[in-house]
C-alpha cells in the first residue's frame, strides 16, 4: 500500500506498507471475491487498490458516472480484477455482485470495500454464501510500519503517539 501525505509528523513522497491482510488476499482472490471492512480511513481503498494493473476497474458507489455503470450492471469489460469500493450503499448489491461472480469467476478476481459490515445482512435476498471471504482491516501496526520489517522501539513510540491511522 503506498500513501502520499504526511505520516508519522513526516512529509512523504510515497510511503509503501506491505498490509498483514496482503498475503492472505492475494491467495483467496484466486478462489472467491473479497470483501474488505472496516473503520473508515484506515486504508481499504488503498489496499485494495494496490492490487490493480492497467487492466483493472476500479469502481466506487459515491462517484456518480461510476455509480451509473453499476446501476445499470455495466461493470466487466476486458478486466482482470474489478474493486467495487462502498457498494453496500446500493440496495441491490448483493444480487449484482452473486451474478457477477457466478458469470465471471474464471477469468475476473472481485474486491469489495466498505466501512460497514460487509458480512452481515439484515434483509434476506440473494445469498453469497461460499461466494465470497470477508477481512476486518484494522489500523497499521508496529510491524508494517517498520522499515526493515522487524519493529524498533521507535516505532512502537510512533504507533502510541500519532496512532495507527494512515
Amino acid at each position: 500500500m503506498q500513501l502520499t501525505a504526511f505520516y508519522y509528523g513526516i512529509e512523504c513522497s510515497t510511503m509503501h506498507f506491505i498490509r498483514y491482510l496482503n498475503n492472505q488476499v492475494q491467495q483467496d482472490l484466486k478462489e472467491r471475491m473479497v470483501f474488505i471492512g472496516g473503520p473508515r480511513q484506515v486504508g481499504k481503498t488503498t489496499f485494495a487498490k494496490s492490487f490493480l494493473s492497467e487492466e483493472s476497474q476500479y469502481l466506487t458507489w459515491d462517484d456518480l458516472k461510476d455509480r451509473k455503470l453499476i446501476q445499470k450492471h455495466e461493470l466487466v469489460s476486458s478486466s482482470d480484477i474489478i474493486a467495487l469500493d462502498e457498494i453496500h450503499k446500493y440496495s441491490r448489491w448483493r444480487g449484482l455482485l452473486k451474478g457477477l461472480y457466478d458469470k465471471h469467476k474464471d477469468h475476473l478476481k472481485i474486491i469489495v470495500t466498505g466501512s460497514a459490515r460487509l458480512d452481515y445482512f439484515r434483509r434476506g435476498g440473494d445469498s453469497l454464501f461460499g461466494r465470497y471471504h470477508y477481512f476486518r482491516m484494522h489500523p497499521l501496526t508496529a510491524t508494517e510500519i517498520a522499515q526493515n520489517g522487524e519493529p524498533q522501539e521507535q516505532d512502537v513510540l510512533d504507533l502510541l503517539k500519532f496512532g495507527g491511522f494512515p
